[in-house]
């Protein structure tokens, strides 16, 4: 242990003797620029400050450090640290203003983060560093290429820019389809698109700020602002890379090699007192309020899965696979992007659904929005002027009136006939209640499942694994003796839901409708008044040919056309399901999102687990106003 201890003191003594010399290397190489007397000229030029541009200056510099602090707003949001906005804007101003001006910006930065928020350890206060320090290079090198494509720039960074610029639409798309990243025994999840769109602009308000004040320092104007900016932000970056104490060296250099010769002696004392205003002054308050660090916080925790055994909708079990918590009586489920309020609250009793997303996805930096909720929560949202679209139909059953012996069931009695005919028993178990599952048989069956639907889906979709279908009720179809099928349902004290949907697929027609009939007959022995047979994607639109056609293609993709035809078989009673999000892009990117996870789950929420169901949640094409 002392001898990493060591080792790390040692590489970081290196690090910044290497920075050191570099910013010494800069001063030379300057100093030999200027001419006899010029520390003369410059000491007039710094006395004969215009007292309001020191003002404005000051001003400028308390708004570049009003954005700077947002970065750690933003960067606790996406860690989940649970600390108050304010103290986290707080203490990142703090960590900044003294990293900019002591160089080592990560490991400075979060000792002072460690030394101001007693309720995190030195771990995430480097996490928060490196965050930080990581997403505001990117936006930095983003702004940067704008301002030198669109101001006047050195020609050296007319490529560079339109690489950077071209590339940001791919970046955008790579972050959407890969919200995390695998990296040997670690994944990393990265910054959501609402976290980068935030450190964007945070950060053109504070280089924008930064640089005025520097502008408003440089006596007599001799440098114009659209001049100035693009050269000031390549300065920067050059700085934040050399890793020089303030960035002192590698920036003057910058500045006076891209500068016109004539302003070099005003644009030095611009330099000096910038330094004074915006690096020296708050290193200096930051090392004061460094004194009283902010008192300890004891936030509770909200439980993660307390409210599902009663729930009104069974369904929402699902989120024992798949990352999902509970807040203030609804289920909550992070897609990458988005988070997702499942169905509607688990009591109604609960708070306002829109606002529990709402709140608990700023607090992730997520796109808010509903999904899968009944019409009675998505007339909640359209008043709250949300966008609203129905994507789903559910089909729903009453067990303890369900009986096949009327007309409309002769499809479904002759499907139980030829079951019976192959001869399929049906047998139930749950391990909760002490029962024996075949597991391996399950599993031999859900591979084989899995080799013809040719792929693993998760997200909303339920996954076979014995710690999973422990909380459910599980039928098994035999045929001589042999496990061919199985079903299994969540279940609450209100409803049943089928969920998983396995069969070999030499399997005999009708067996899984013995299965969810064996079902239905003992949801009624246990006078379960609601089973839900999940649901299908919506039918399409007829009202426009292309939306009808785009529509029939999503879903004949999805199985619609079969799924609802096995489940007409029950004579069913179609219930809608909505999505909602605050506007219609909105929505239409947490769909996208939803259907992205169903389809590509990640290895962060998914735990490399392969989730595949024969229930489709995958959304709609159609979106209703």
């Amino acid at each position: 242990m002392m001898k990493k201890l060591l080792s790390g003191q040692g590489a970081r003594a290196a690090q910044l003797a290497i920075s050191v010399a570099i910013g010494a290397v800069c001063l030379w190489v300057l100093t030999g620029q200027l001419s006899a007397g010029f520390w003369q000229d410059v000491t007039v030029e710094l006395r004969g400050l215009d007292p309001l541009s020191v003002v404005l200056a000051a001003c400028c510099t308390g708004l570049s450090f009003l954005a700077l602090g947002r970065y750690d707003a933003v960067a606790h949001r996406h860690l989940g640290s649970g600390t108050p906005t304010l103290q986290a804007c707080g203490a990142g101003t703090i960590a900044i203003a003294l990293a900019q001006t002591l160089g080592l910006g990560v490991l400075t930065g979060a000792l002072a983060r460690w030394r101001m928020l007693p309720d995190i350890s030195m771990t995430l206060a480097l996490r928060l560093s490196v965050f930080v320090c990581m997403t505001f290079m990117v936006a930095l090198l983003v702004v940067t290429a704008v301002a030198c494509l669109v101001f006047p720039s050195p020609a050296f960074m007319f490529w560079p820019s339109v690489i950077v610029v071209a590339a940001l639409p791919a970046a955008v798309i790579g972050i959407y389809l890969f919200p995390a990243i695998t990296l040997g025994r670690f994944t990393v999840r990265l910054p959501s698109l609402r976290a980068l769109a935030s450190i964007l602009l945070w950060t053109v308000i504070d280089v924008l700020a930064a640089s005025t004040a520097l502008y408003l320092l440089i006596p007599g104007g001799e440098v114009p602002f659209t001049v100035l900016l693009p050269l000031f932000l390549i300065a920067l970056g050059s700085a934040l890379l050399s890793g020089t104490p303030g960035g002192v060296g590698p920036f003057e250099l910058v500045l006076f090699a891209a500068l016109p010769g004539g302003a070099s002696v005003q644009v030095l004392t611009g330099i000096i007192a910038f330094r004074a205003i915006y690096y020296a002054i708050p290193a200096l308050i930051a090392m004061a309020l460094m004194l009283r660090p902010y008192a300890p916080q004891f936030a509770a925790k909200t439980s993660a899965k307390g409210d599902i055994l009663t729930a009104p909708r069974a369904e929402v079990g699902v989120i024992r696979q798949n990352g999902g918590f509970i807040a203030d009586h609804s289920a909550l489920w992070h897609s990458g992007q988005t988070l997702c309020a499942l169905f509607d609250p688990l009591s109604t009793t609960a708070p306002d659904p829109i606002a529990t997303v709402s709140a608990h996805a700023r607090d992730r930096n997520l796109i808010p929005s509903l999904y899968k909720c009944s019409a009675r929560t998505a007339l909640l949202a359209r008043q709250q002027d949300w966008f609203v679209s129905h994507i789903a139909d559910e089909a729903v059953i009453n067990p303890m009136q369900f009986a096949t012996a009327t007309a409309p069931f002769r499809s479904l009695r002759r499907k139980l006939r030829a079951a019976e005919k192959a001869q399929i028993t049906i047998s139930q178990g749950t391990i909760s209640q002490g029962t024996t599952l075949p597991v391996s048989d399950m599993a031999r069956v859900d591979d084989l499942w899995q080799r013809a639907r040719g792929g693993a889906r998760g997200g909303t979709m339920g996954v076979f694994a014995p710690e999973y279908v422990a909380h459910q009720r599980v039928y098994l179809a035999h045929r001589k003796g042999r496990l061919i099928a199985f079903a299994s349902f969540h279940r609450s004290s209100h409803e049943w839901c089928l969920d998983l949907m396995r069969q070999d697929p030499d399997t005999p027609d009708g067996t899984m409708h013995a299965l969810v009939h064996a079902a239905i007959r003992d949801a009624a022995h246990h006078g379960i008044a609601r089973l839900s047979l999940a649901a299908v994607p919506a039918c399409p639109d007829p009202s426009s040919a292309i939306l009808l056609k785009l529509s029939q293609i999503a879903v004949r993709k999805t199985g619609g056309p079969g799924l609802r035809q096995f489940k007409s078989n029950f004579r069913p009673t179609w219930q809608p399901l909505y999505a909602a999000a605050p506007n219609r892009a909105l929505l239409a990117l947490a769909l996208m999102d939803i259907a992205r996870a169903v389809h590509r789950p990640s290895p962060a929420t998914d735990d490399n687990q392969s989730h595949y169901d024969d229930e489709n949640y995958e959304v709609a094409s159609r979106l209703a106003s």
